[in-house]
């Protein structure tokens, strides 16, 4: 609760214009029994106690702090139950009430029978005006507390906040709006809020009384750095005259850095479901080493740069990083480098000033590498950059600063990159297509994700997860697949990688009547890829005398079984060691694959 003692200065104010203005000596106390203003005699006690601070004595204030009651005294004598003080004559008290409780007394006090019979005389007049000045102060204490409650209310916001005159001078501003500028409130009151939002449109609002919503702001720090603000300008009225006429007299501006809005727009309308590396489907010994080493990377803020065929997961492993990262909670940004043209690509990587070019927007517009500002940009087919722009990427890398077209302030940003491609940039470079400064800039941390038929151990299982998922989506219930069509699958070269086998799988599913996938409901590309190989379907040597090796170890596994027991029957058909078996298991990939094991849970 408020006291009366937060008022001090005007209580002292109040009872010296009181003595001056009717001639008698005027006291005032806190609930406690203190002595927080008063004059003549009662000057010289201000900080003492009445009663000796004890509100259980028995006299006249402690008794009127606990029952509110107004009360005159007009015969005090020191042996009456609630007698008055030493000296006094005659007395009026008043309580002041705040927030229907007591929190003190003012009181009129006569000192001589001249005195006494002023205040007598006129008593019920001098108790309405002590009332009256009871209420002022009750009334100073609510503006205190409603500007403590006010002040709490500005501290407490997440904008910057910045209070101004008529002519644009800062008045006050909150701890927000001194860490988003980085400047103390001693450097910031007293100058034009010019000095900081160049192109701030107080003049306007103030003379049109106008609000200006939602206006971007530059505010350059004290490196030449350039930060973004999206600002609120409103318009203060005041009343004039009796007519109750309003006048524009300054203006709030509100403000927040651009980045913070966009990081919680995303957060509210684009956050997905969180990636892990659970997520990435795959247990061969090939993707579980890129699946750990992802993961022992994903707390660095270092650039990462992944390789892979087309549909091999580069984007699902960006995300799975992102979101075991310490920026999991901000943005991810993807961009594709080669679905966008290369006319447009500049803009939507950087930005654009407003009046930039014809056609640009009049507010202008923040690049990818803004929005992602705190967050993780994906820069997918990072080959299909051009060289022009490889430039500016470059520059951004080393700078950690973007400048939108148009623009003459760098913006300062903290973005983690995250490449892909699916494309060669070692020759690239040696073709003069892609910068080599660029390529060591983005090859800090190198992960490649193998294709599919270098994994083929994974296949039952992405077959199996594609399955169950478009049951659900097809609403069907397809319980497995023949042996022929399994078959089929598992020795495709899978040249579309992980996006073709669920493409397959989903077209199959839509395709299929039956219980199980047969071989019928599979794409025509897919069944004519027979169990002889096809000078079409040829790569290189050393592949299709993999494929032999790998198909005929599996049609002896299948005669002697996956047991141990199995395995060294196999190895005596085929002639070889037992370790020369099982080193050929893990090098090609080998994982049983029959209708039994994709179909059981």
């Amino acid at each position: 609760m408020f006291k009366l003692s937060s008022i001090q200065s005007t209580a002292i104010q109040v009872a010296e214009a009181i003595t001056a203005a009717i001639g008698l000596e005027t006291e005032i106390i806190d609930e406690d029994l203190k002595i927080i203003a008063g004059t003549g005699r009662y000057k010289e006690k201000v900080g003492q106690f009445e009663e000796d601070g004890d509100l259980e004595s028995g006299f006249i204030y402690g008794r009127l702090l606990k029952t509110g009651e107004e009360y005159i005294v007009d015969d005090p004598t020191p042996d009456r139950p609630y007698g008055a003080k030493e000296g006094e004559m005659a007395e009026i008290c008043c309580p002041i009430r705040f927030e229907q409780k007591i929190v003190g007394l003012i009181a009129l006090v006569a000192f001589d029978l001249q005195q006494k019979k002023m205040l007598l005389e006129q008593k019920e007049k001098f108790l309405n005006f002590l009332k009256r000045m009871a209420d002022l102060l009750a009334s100073k204490l609510a503006e205190i507390k409603h500007s403590n409650e006010l002040t709490a209310i500005l501290e407490a916001i997440h904008d910057g906040i910045i209070a101004v005159d008529q002519q644009g001078t800062i008045l006050s501003c909150n701890q927000r709006c001194e860490h988003l500028l980085s400047l103390k409130r001693s450097e910031l009151i007293g100058k034009s809020i010019r000095e900081f939002f160049e192109d701030c449109p107080i003049e306007e609002v103030i003379q049109t009384g106008i609000p200006c919503k939602d206006k971007e702001e530059i505010y350059l720090d004290g490196m030449g750095n350039s930060v973004r603000f999206l600002s609120t300008i409103m318009p203060i009225y005041t009343s004039q005259g009796i007519q109750d006429e309003k006048k524009v007299t300054g203006a709030v501006i509100s403000f927040q850095d651009i980045s913070d809005v966009r990081s919680r727009i995303y957060q509210m309308t684009q956050k997905q479901k969180r990636t892990s590396f659970d997520d990435i489907i795959g247990n061969s010994p090939a993707i579980m080493q890129i699946k750990e080493r992802a993961f022992q990377i994903a707390s660095s803020q270092s650039t990462v740069l992944i390789t892979g065929e087309s549909g091999t997961g580069k984007e699902l492993f960006a995300r799975a990083i992102h979101d075991e990262s310490p920026r999991k909670t901000e943005s991810f940004i993807v961009i594709n480098c080669g679905a966008i043209p290369e006319t447009l690509l500049e803009s939507e990587l950087f930005g654009y000033e407003s009046g930039a070019f014809t056609g640009a927007s009049k507010s202008g517009k923040a690049g990818k590498f803004e929005l992602a500002n705190k967050g993780t940009i994906f820069l997918d087919e990072i080959g299909d950059l051009p060289l022009h722009l490889q430039v500016k990427l470059l520059h951004v890398l080393q700078r950690r600063q973007v400048e939108r077209i148009g623009g003459n302030h760098p913006i300062s940003i903290d973005v983690r990159v995250i490449a892909a491609t699916n494309k060669d940039l070692e020759q690239m470079i040696k073709n003069k297509e892609f910068r080599e400064d660029l390529y060591f800039r983005l090859n800090v941390i190198p992960i490649h994700i193998p294709a599919l038929r270098e994994r083929r151990g994974d296949i039952v299982l992405l077959l199996k997860y594609a399955l169950k998922k478009f049951n659900q989506r097809i609403h069907k219930n397809i319980l497995g697949f023949t042996e022929e069509a399994l078959q089929r699958l598992y020795y495709y070269h899978w040249p579309g990688n992980v996006r073709e086998l669920e493409n397959v799988v989903e077209y199959a599913v839509n395709m299929e009547q039956g219980q199980y996938i047969g071989i019928g409901s599979l794409p025509e590309r897919i069944q004519r890829f027979g169990d002889g190989i096809q000078i079409s379907d040829c790569q290189s040597l050393k592949y299709q005398t993999n494929l032999f090796q790998k198909r005929l170890i599996e049609d002896c596994l299948r005669q002697t079984g996956y047991s141990l027991e199995g395995k060294c029957r196999a190895a005596q058909m085929l002639k070889i060691s037992e370790s020369t078996l099982y080193r050929k298991l893990k090098e090609l990939g080998i994982y049983q694959c029959t209708r039994d094991h994709i179909n059981k849970e």
